[in-house]
């Protein structure tokens, strides 16, 4: 772990040359809560936190503030979604169960807007679903 002071000093050496590192060591920069460096520093807009709440009230059915099991396979089936039309056709029930459980991480079968947004941002990567699907995300936000 890093002191304040050089955790300060580390943080103006990478933004002199760069604007966004990807580090995911854990460095105490109020001395009380270790925080990833990457998270720190990628903090979303309010716009950004906006379209992702657009796109979970979309895929959010029922209103209850969370995306259940059936929402999250309808949702995952979206042509929308896929940068070719059949790859929605491809997606298998299985390939979507698994996404969801990497996107669940309190691992109680239902996903939280706070599951969601971290998804949104990229700090959950979803095994067996196309990368294709955050970028489109996204554009689906910008139509709603």
């Amino acid at each position: 772990c890093l002191s304040s002071s050089m955790a300060s000093r580390f943080m103006r050496l990478c933004f002199r040359n760069t604007r966004r590192i990807h580090l995911t060591y854990r460095v105490p920069l109020t001395m009380s809560k270790p925080i990833a460096l990457h998270r720190a520093f990628s903090m979303p807009s309010k716009q950004d936190k906006a379209n992702a709440k657009k796109v979970f009230d979309l895929i959010d059915k029922d209103g209850n503030g969370v995306i259940d099991p059936d929402e999250f396979q309808e949702f995952a089936k979206m042509p929308e979604l896929y940068s070719k039309p059949k790859e929605a056709e491809k997606a298998t029930s299985a390939a979507i169960r698994m996404a969801m459980r990497q996107v669940d991480q309190a691992q109680d079968s239902k996903i939280s807007f706070d599951e969601f947004f971290e998804w949104w941002k990229g700090n959950v990567t979803v095994v067996g679903m196309p990368a294709s699907i955050q970028e489109n995300m996204k554009k689906l936000a910008q139509k709603k």
